[in-house]
């Protein structure tokens, strides 16, 4: 009963309790009259009725007003900042008005605070990211810039000299553009919700990668165990990207000798994709960080044969987008294995005969 009472609306509560105080206090002094018809005892039961509907009324109200003052309070100091304050009042009293109000009032300022954290770290990585790409973008620039220099001032003697010079421009520019096509790249994906997937034939793209890159390194063994037929939701440039980028990693880290595992097969309802070599491995304290942007586990090999750090990142973003996750095994001396797990598209049961 009293539950079914709160969720009466305030009004409806404060009118029902002053109608019943009013009539108890005339019940009083109607009982009073018929008892003892003495008027000085009327007249004060008739005030010590009203002195009570009074006392009585104004408890009541800013019992039921202070849930308001409180959550005044609190929107003052969320209003000066404080952004992890809430309205208790949702918990202590969730079916009045007041609590109603607070709950919605809490689930707003939750989600404003989880879109200014998404800001906040979107607006950190987008710093960290133009930092980055300003320091890599920055070496080969100063390179092309002394190359140039040289040549003004006419410090390269003869035409064999112009020619490396030339050369040496040429391989900065080269590199330049990869980076500059990788963070294009990494900035499309990082502004697309998701992919334009369509069934596409995952095994042939990773036959096809297989044979690029044996044709690139022929001395290096490629041992392939791709299961036919494993058809995954996707963007077949990405796949292929991704695909580059994993055997692009094991071409500049290991040994040209090192051995190179590809692995496509499907575990239930996804796909495997695994590229596994038997190169140097990674340390430990890198395993967590390869997928960062522009990170490097070896900081001692230079950036025109270590890369721009962006390849396991774009291995990551493209994963994302086809609503995979990726993981990374490797230590020191047994080599690093990659996984890509995606989703197998969704088979129509058989329709009934």
């Amino acid at each position: 009963m009293l539950n079914r009472i709160r969720r009466w609306p305030l009004r409806t509560r404060l009118g029902t309790l002053v109608t019943a105080l009013c009539a108890c206090a005339m019940a009083a002094t109607a009982f009073a009259w018929v008892v003892s018809g003495d008027a000085a005892v009327i007249v004060t039961v008739e005030l010590a009725g009203l002195t009570g509907v009074a006392v009585i009324s104004t408890a009541v109200v800013r019992r039921e007003l202070r849930p308001l003052e409180r959550a005044a309070d609190t929107a003052d100091a969320i209003a000066a900042g404080e952004f992890g304050q809430r309205l208790t009042v949702a918990a202590t009293a969730p079916t009045t008005e007041v609590g109603r109000l607070a709950e919605a009032l809490n689930r707003m300022l939750d989600q404003i605070q989880t879109a200014l954290s998404a800001r906040e770290r979107s607006e950190e990585r987008m710093r960290q990211f133009v930092a980055d790409a300003s320091h890599e973008l920055r070496t080969p620039l100063q390179s092309l810039r002394g190359y140039a220099e040289l040549y003004k001032r006419g410090a390269l003697p003869d035409t064999a000299a112009v020619d490396e010079a030339v050369d040496r421009m040429l391989s900065e520019i080269h590199r330049m553009t990869r980076l500059v096509e990788s963070l294009l790249t990494l900035a499309r994906f990082d502004e697309e919700d998701e992919a334009d997937l369509e069934p596409v034939d995952l095994s042939r793209i990773a036959r096809d990668s297989c044979r690029d890159a044996a044709a690139v390194e022929p001395e290096r063994p490629f041992r392939p165990d791709i299961e036919a037929g494993v058809v995954v939701l996707g963007d077949e440039a990405q796949l292929r990207s991704l695909l580059a980028n994993l055997l692009g990693n094991v071409r500049m880290h290991t040994p040209s000798g090192a051995p190179c595992h590809v692995e496509v097969r499907t575990t239930g309802d996804e796909a495997l994709l695994r590229v596994e070599d038997e190169g140097p491995g990674i340390p430990g304290d890198a395993v967590a960080h390869v997928f960062d942007r522009f990170y490097r586990a070896d900081k001692g090999r230079s950036r025109a044969r270590g890369g721009s750090g962006l390849g396991l990142a774009i291995v990551a973003a493209v994963s994302e987008l086809h609503g995979g996750r990726i993981s990374l095994d490797s230590a020191p001396g047994r080599g690093t294995r990659v996984d890509v797990i995606l989703p197998l598209p969704h088979r129509p049961a058989r329709e009934a005969v």
